[in-house]
């Protein structure tokens, strides 16, 4: 996925449209750039899956 693609799943993530978004080990170094430099880093949480996949869910209160 290109960054911008994983900017909009956060983006998505963020407004709610989805509960969760599944980040797949080949993107995750892209991901995690967008993840570190978001505001509301703390709220997302991430939870790991087989071969290096991870699902995040946005945590909002």
């Amino acid at each position: 996925m290109t960054k911008e693609e994983l900017q909009m799943k956060m983006d998505e993530l963020f407004q709610g449209q989805v509960d969760s978004i599944t980040i797949e080990k080949n993107d995750f170094m892209i991901f995690r750039e967008i993840w570190i430099n978001h505001e509301k880093k703390d709220r997302i949480i991430g939870e790991a899956l087989h071969n290096g996949n991870i699902i995040y869910r946005y945590r909002s209160n």
